[in-house]
Order: structure tokens, then sequence, then C-alpha cells
């Protein structure tokens, strides 16, 4: 039975998620995007694939994160 993963990724970031995604070879698809103009994709994957799909989650956080320090970087200057 396969489970499924939402990710709302930031347009900012969108082709380092996907060189991940890729390179974790999961099965995904373009949902479309939110109201916060975020992509969304969706992740289908076995239950034994769940490590990978965290380590994509942590990845996508740390993208997150690089966004929202840059943010606050140019907001100090």
């Amino acid at each position: 039975m396969y489970r499924i993963a939402i990710f709302e990724v930031p347009t900012e970031v969108i082709g380092e998620f996907i060189e991940k995604l890729t390179d974790l070879e999961l099965e995904n698809s373009i949902i479309g995007k939110n109201e916060d103009e975020e992509i969304e994709i969706k992740v289908t994957y076995e239950k034994d694939e769940s490590h990978v799909v965290e380590e994509l989650e942590t990845f996508l956080e740390t993208l997150i994160y690089g966004i929202e320090e840059s943010a606050e970087e140019r907001n100090d200057q």
C-alpha cells in the first residue's frame, strides 16, 4: 500500500527541491499552487521508503530556513 506526502515548496527553492527529489528517485507529481504561491508536490512512496521522505522533509525545512534567514538579513540592512 502506498503512502502520500504533500510538500509545499516556495518558488525560490523549487529548483533545489526538484534536484533532491530526483536524486532520491521518489514518484511525484505537481498538484498546483496554494494560496501562498507555493508549489504543491505530491510524493507517493511505500512504507519502507519513509526514511527517504523524512530526509526530503528535512531538506525542505533547511531550504525554507535559508529563505527566512536571507529575508532577515535584508531587513537588517
